[in-house]
C-alpha cells in the first residue's frame, strides 16, 4: 500500500510542481530544514536550496492560548460543480476556511464534522518575534482586533483585520474558482502599519486530513511552494499561486509538519518533518519578507485544491 501512495505522491508532484522563511529556531545541524527560494527586486527567483541552520523540536501553543474570538463557524460558503468537479468551502468571519469539500463527499478539512484547524499567522521579527496567530478551532494569539467584512458577492468575501498593537493589517479575500479541477484561491495582503521598516513571517496552516477516520493518519509532504497531505484517494494541497506581489526581498518555503495543532509563527519549523507516511501532520506554507518598509503592503496569492 504504501509503495502505491509514494507512487501517486511523486505523479501528482510532477504534475502540479512549478517552476518558479527563515528558520527562526535553533535546529540540529545535522538536521535540514525545508527547501527555501530567495528572491530580490530585479532578479529571478532563486531555486530553492535546503535550509541547514540549526533547531531541536519543541512543544507548540495549546490550546489554552485561545481567545474567546476563535471560531470555526461557517460565515461564507461556496460551491461549485458536480462529482469530481464539485467544490464546496467555507470561510469563518475571521478568515479561515473551516470546511473543504472536493469531490463531492469527500470533506478534507473536517471530516465526519471533526474540528477543523486552518488558519493564518505573523512573526513580527523586529518586535522581538512578536506572533499573531488564528487557527479556527485550534485557537488564537489573543492580539487581535475584530474582523470587518470589506465585500461579498457569489463567489468571493474580503475580510480585513488588524493586530492590537496596531502594527500589521491582514487583508483576505477568499473566492472560488470552478473548473476540471476547482480550487479555493486566498489573496493575503499584509499592510506595515508599525511606523517603522521591520522584518516578518506571514504563514498559513492547515491541519489537511484527507477522507480519513480517527485516529486521521496520512502521509504529508512539501517543496519551497506548496505542501500537501493525502490519503490512500485522495489529497489536498496548499500551494502558492505565482509569486509575492513586494519591493522587498523575500524567501519562501512550505514543508509538513508532525503534529495537528499550528505552528508558532515565530517557530513555524520546530516540528519539520521532509515526509510523514501514516502519521499524524499539517503542512503550512510560509514567506519572510526582509525589510517591509512603514505603510507598504505586499500580497501573495495561494490556492487549496483537491488531488
Amino acid at each position: 500500500m504504501k509503495s502505491k501512495i509514494w507512487a501517486r505522491a511523486l505523479a501528482f508532484i510532477v504534475a502540479f510542481a512549478l517552476s518558479a522563511g527563515s528558520a527562526l529556531a535553533q535546529r540540529d545541524a545535522a538536521t535540514p530544514g525545508p527547501p527555501i527560494q530567495h528572491y530580490s527586486p530585479g532578479q529571478s527567483a532563486k531555486a530553492a536550496t535546503p535550509d541547514t541552520s540549526g533547531s531541536a523540536k519543541s512543544q507548540l501553543k495549546t490550546k489554552s492560548n485561545a481567545s474567546a474570538d476563535a471560531t470555526d463557524v461557517c460565515s461564507y460558503t461556496f460551491s461549485t460543480g458536480s462529482g469530481f468537479t464539485y467544490l464546496q468551502f467555507c470561510v469563518t468571519v475571521n478568515g479561515n476556511i473551516t470546511e473543504f469539500q472536493s469531490p463531492a463527499d469527500i470533506e478534507q478539512l473536517s471530516p465526519g464534522g471533526s474540528n477543523a484547524f486552518e488558519g493564518y499567522g505573523i512573526c513580527d521579527i523586529t518586535n522581538a518575534n512578536t506572533a499573531y496567530w488564528d487557527y479556527a478551532d485550534d485557537g488564537d494569539s489573543g492580539n487581535w482586533n475584530a474582523p470587518t467584512k470589506l465585500s461579498q458577492t457569489a463567489t468571493s468575501v474580503k475580510i480585513e483585520r488588524s493586530t492590537s498593537d496596531g502594527a500589521w493589517t491582514l487583508t483576505q479575500t477568499f473566492a472560488l474558482v470552478p473548473g476540471a479541477i476547482p480550487y479555493a484561491k486566498i489573496t493575503m495582503e499584509l499592510k506595515n502599519t508599525s511606523g517603522e521598516t521591520r522584518r516578518v513571517l506571514l504563514l498559513r496552516y492547515a491541519n489537511a486530513v484527507p477522507y480519513t477516520a480517527p485516529p486521521f493518519t496520512e502521509n504529508y509532504s512539501g517543496t519551497y511552494e506548496s505542501a500537501w497531505g493525502w490519503g490512500d484517494e485522495y489529497g489536498l494541497i496548499l500551494q502558492d499561486v505565482g509569486v509575492p506581489v513586494s519591493i522587498s526581498i523575500w524567501q519562501r518555503t512550505a514543508f509538513a509538519i508532525s503534529t495537528l495543532d499550528g505552528p508558532a509563527p515565530c517557530n513555524s519549523e520546530a516540528n519539520y518533518e521532509a515526509n510523514i507516511v501514516d502519521g499524524v501532520g499539517s503542512v503550512v506554507n510560509q514567506i519572510t519578507f526582509t525589510g517591509l518598509i512603514k505603510d507598504e503592503s505586499v500580497t501573495i496569492n495561494q490556492r487549496y485544491m483537491q488531488f
